[in-house]
């Protein structure tokens, strides 16, 4: 299955040497590999209940190991953010999930001190952050009597490792997503190598649990039996939403996700809403609670993962879809004040941001930012302010703020984000559009270096090119900040970003257009970009390369016994084989939809394998692959060096120890990563993979 969407140590002298070097002030036209190490990015901002603060959290780049720390900024001094939590140097996660109490009083945010994530509770007006106090009591069940902290008669003294929380909207009460503890027999008998595992057999699964900030009594809400994805919270606090699921590997057979209601007053008892399609992961009430609205699978025949935004009755009944033609939904739906409208983050073209859909229908209205790709929405209950992250294809992201969304408002900076990365100077994106073979518009994002070299010296023409292509396919460029494209850049390489047919934010027929049919038509749309760049912008015909990861990498795959036209070709962590990829994945319901369980349509399987092509292969290709991956495991870059290999074919086979599927791409786009080489190295062997290959310019005019 590949990502849908769509980031060692070293001797103490040359460590210090790198750690100044990321200090000073960047040049982006010398943007080096080293600098990507430490590039960081805000997340998760909150507004505070009185719409004054906003705590958000920063995840350091990967030479501090991608560790996450916790923010805060005045909005009426947006230059005065803070930090407000620090890690003990064994601790390689940091300080996530921020969420405000709801008076204001304090933060509560997830830590790991010690074996285990932990809920703390830090106090606005000063002080430590502290542990809340939570127990576990082994062996009990859905809606048993609760667990008082302190209660050593009954309690084991084991503690959860949190998952996630909610706060219920009066305080008084926290939803807290986690597995049972391991108990002592287990642990016995793995010291004892009697582990062996059943397969698709869970044996802690997800479980929500309630615990009283009165009393800390913890008492869970759903049973061994059943999964659980998320739990939202009624408008008074009374009940919980919770999404479920059959434990192990169910989702592999098709979603069958339900959404039952609890009441707290009667924590034995749950009721099913009738009407939700199993495919929801999370509902939102409406500010009334007489409805749910949420994200489920669209109507229409696409891949799994691409959503449409439904409401029901909180009763149950018919859902009703209130999805805008053309739009690609993303995150979690908020109400509006008075349950007129839903706001819901929409992904249309290459551009990000929120929009609000009318609940009783009409046409959607896209809210202002003032950027391109404006994205983690959050406002309070009094929806007395908007706060989000805001960046553009030229403008590294940055923690904003907004009173209300107008045309003519001017977001305020809440963050200082890499200080040493300067908001301008980066190239910014160009839109195009071509058509590909069958006539079907192509939309994509073209860059051209910048005009003076890091030595001072301008750029001459025609400049090599590197096509980038995304994951997915269920995936998209939009005009975000992408380190890895500036580092290109900084090249002197020119980089086009297609958005063939199977990308998201064309409408649910462009999103569709490549089933059973990955590496065809998807190819030739890449191919005509290429040729619309080639002819229209001051790039090498004859400095060609191509890069991509996850579904990338696999159309690096097609590409590479397909065309001679590219001097270098680099695939991360690709599927060479649907044979061998589709049963040894984490998971196949995403491949099936595209061409079918391979052992009943064989021909189809083969036909869109990258290792059907492979005699063909002439071109030098570079494979990187995380050892670990279990999205798409080592053997797919394993089969495919060992045929071109064996053909003769340039092929250089670099692995990752420990790196899964997603981290490895982080490291090497050069986001935040707990790996503090690996994406550096990857980068280094893209570098001269391309460099070895690029002959020196043969045209000297376009």
């Amino acid at each position: 299955m590949r990502d849908r969407k769509v980031n060692g140590l070293i001797v103490l002298l040359l460590g210090c040497v790198a750690t100044a070097h990321a200090q000073r002030a960047i040049r982006p036209a010398c943007l080096s590999n080293e600098n990507l190490r430490h590039f960081a990015l805000p997340r998760s901002p909150q507004l505070s209940p009185d719409g004054r603060r906003v705590v958000f959290a920063v995840q350091e780049g990967a030479a501090d190991l991608g560790v996450s720390h916790l923010w805060w900024a005045n909005v009426e001094k947006p230059g005065n953010a803070r930090q407000i939590t620090f890690s003990p140097p064994s601790n390689h996660v940091g300080e996530s999930q921020p969420q405000w109490m709801p008076d204001g009083s304090a933060i509560l945010f997830l830590a790991r001190r010690g074996k285990h994530r932990r809920i703390f509770r830090l106090p606005v007006t000063g002080g430590e952050a502290s542990p809340l106090k939570i127990e576990y009591r082994a062996g009990q069940e859905a809606g048993a009597t609760p667990t008082k902290a302190g209660a050593a008669s009954t309690s084991t003294g084991a503690e959860l490792n949190v998952a996630s929380f909610e706060i219920s909207p009066n305080g008084e009460w926290l939803a807290i997503l986690a597995k049972d503890p391991e108990t002592a027999k287990e642990r016995q008998r793995q010291k004892e190598k009697r582990d062996a595992v059943v397969v698709d057999r869970a044996r802690h699964p997800m479980r929500v649990w309630l615990y009283s900030m009165a009393d800390e009594s913890l008492t869970p809400l759903t049973s061994d039996q059943r999964a659980a994805l998320s739990a939202s919270w009624s408008p008074d606090s009374t009940q919980l939403a919770i999404v479920t699921r059959t434990p192990g590997d169910s989702d592999d057979l098709g979603p069958r996700h339900s959404v039952e209601i609890i009441a707290l007053a009667h924590p034995h008892v749950s009721r099913i809403v009738t009407g939700i399609p199993s495919t929801v992961n999370r509902v939102s009430w409406s500010r009334s609670g007489s409805r749910f609205a949420f994200l489920a699978q669209s109507r229409h025949n696409v891949p799994p993962g691409v959503g449409d935004l439904y409401v029901i009755p909180v009763e149950g009944g018919q859902a009703a879809d209130l999805t805008p033609e053309g739009a690609g939904i993303e995150g979690i739906p908020l109400w509006s004040k008075h349950d007129a409208s839903i706001l819901v983050q929409i992904q249309k073209g290459s551009r990000m941001g929120l929009a609000r859909i009318p609940v009783s229908g009409g046409e959607p209205v896209m809210l202002e930012t003032g950027f391109p790709s404006s994205f983690s929405f959050a406002t309070n209950r009094a929806q007395t302010g908007w706060t989000f992250v805001a960046e553009a294809s030229n403008r590294p992201p940055q923690v904003m703020f907004l009173r209300r969304f107008s045309a003519e408002a001017a977001p305020l900076t809440l963050s200082r984000a890499n200080p040493a990365w300067p908001e301008s100077g980066w190239q910014s994106a160009q839109r195009v559009e071509w058509k590909s073979s069958d006539g079907l518009a192509i939309h994509g994002l073209a860059f051209m270096p910048p005009a003076n070299a890091c030595s001072g010296a301008p750029q001459k023409p025609p400049f090599p090119l590197i096509v980038n292509v995304h994951g997915g396919p269920t995936g998209a460029f939009i005009q975000n900040f992408s380190p890895f494209v500036q580092f290109l850049l900084a090249q002197g390489w020119a980089v086009l970003e297609p958005n063939p047919r199977g990308s998201t934010g064309y409408g649910w027929r462009f999103v569709a257009a490549n089933q059973n049919d990955l590496g065809d038509g998807d190819y030739k749309d890449i191919m005509a970009g290429l040729d619309w760049v080639v002819a229209h912008e001051p790039v090498d015909p004859h400095r060609l390369g191509l890069f991509g990861y996850s579904y990338g990498g696999e159309m690096a795959g097609f590409v590479e016994g397909r065309t001679t036209r590219f001097a270098a070709i680099v695939s991360g962590a690709p599927v060479i084989d649907q044979y061998s990829e589709y049963g040894t994945e984490d998971g196949s319901w995403y491949d099936r939809w595209f061409f079918g369980q391979p052992w009943k349509r064989p021909a189809d399987a083969w036909r869109q394998s990258p290792l059907a092509r492979a005699m063909d292969a002439h071109t030098p290709l570079l494979l990187l692959q995380g050892k670990a991956d279990t999205t798409d495991p080592l053997g797919q870059s394993q089969e495919m060096y060992r045929a071109l290999r064996q053909d003769h074919v340039a092929v250089k086979l670099v692995e990752f120890p420990r790196e899964n599927h997603g981290g490895l791409a982080l490291g090497i786009l050069g986001l935040p990563s707990s790996e503090p080489w690996h994406g550096f190295e990857g980068r280094s062997y893209i570098l001269q993979w391309f460099s070895s290959h690029f002959r020196p310019s043969q045209t000297t005019n376009h």
